[in-house]
C-alpha cells in the first residue's frame, strides 16, 4: 500500500512537532555566565622515561592511569598528544628515520605513539628492525590535551600544533 501526504497534512504536523519542541524551552531556565575558561578542555603533564618501560621485541610502552579519560572522551572527545624535543612541542603519533654513520640512508625507523581507552594511556616507541637499541632512545616530556566532547559547529583550528591549541582553549604550561 502507498501512503501519500498532502501538503497541508506536513504543514499541520511540522506546526504541531514545532510547538511540542518549543513548549519545555524558556528563557528564564538559563543561569549566571561561569567563571572564563573551558571546563571541557584542560591539559596533563606527563613524563615517558625508559626506565619504567616495558619492553616487548622492537616496543617500550608505558602504561598509565588517567581517571581523566571518561567515557565520554573515548566515545565523543578527543585527547591529544605532544612532546618536547629540540625547544618545540611535536604532535603524537610521530615517526623519523635513524641513518648510520657509514651510509646516509635510513637503516631503521622510531615511532613514537599512544593508545587509550576508558581510564587508561599507553605511549609508546616502536623500533621497525629488533636490530636497533631501544632502550638508548631518551625520555620525554609529554603535554595531553583532554577533550572532553566537541561543542557544535567546533572552530576549524590545527590540533597538530601544541601553541595553537593552548592559545585556542586557553591552556596553561
Amino acid at each position: 500500500m502507498k501512503s501519500t501526504f498532502s501538503a497541508p497534512r506536513i504543514v499541520a504536523a511540522t506546526v504541531l512537532f514545532s510547538a511540542l519542541m518549543m513548549s519545555g524551552c524558556s528563557v528564564d531556565s538559563v543561569g549566571p555566565p561561569g567563571p572564563a575558561g573551558n571546563a571541557n578542555v584542560f591539559s596533563i603533564g606527563l613524563r615517558f622515561e625508559m626506565v619504567d618501560a616495558v619492553i616487548n621485541g622492537t616496543v617500550a610502552s608505558v602504561q598509565y592511569d588517567v581517571p581523566a579519560l571518561t567515557p565520554l572522551v573515548v566515545d565523543e572527545g578527543a585527547i591529544l598528544l605532544f612532546f618536547r624535543d629540540q625547544g618545540t612541542w611535536t604532535a603524537m603519533p610521530y615517526t623519523y628515520g635513524v641513518e648510520s654513520l657509514e651510509l646516509p640512508a635510513v637503516d631503521y625507523t622510531v615511532s613514537f605513539g599512544f593508545g587509550y581507552e576508558v581510564e587508561f594511556l599507553e605511549i609508546f616507541y616502536e623500533v621497525s628492525t629488533d636490530a636497533a637499541d631501544i632502550t638508548s632512545l631518551p625520555d620525554r616530556n609529554i603535554k595531553m590535551v583532554v577533550i572532553d566532547g566537541f561543542p557544535f559547529g567546533k572552530s576549524s583550528i590545527d590540533l597538530s600544533d601544541w601553541l595553537t591549541v593552548k592559545a585556542f582553549y586557553g591552556l596553561k604550561e
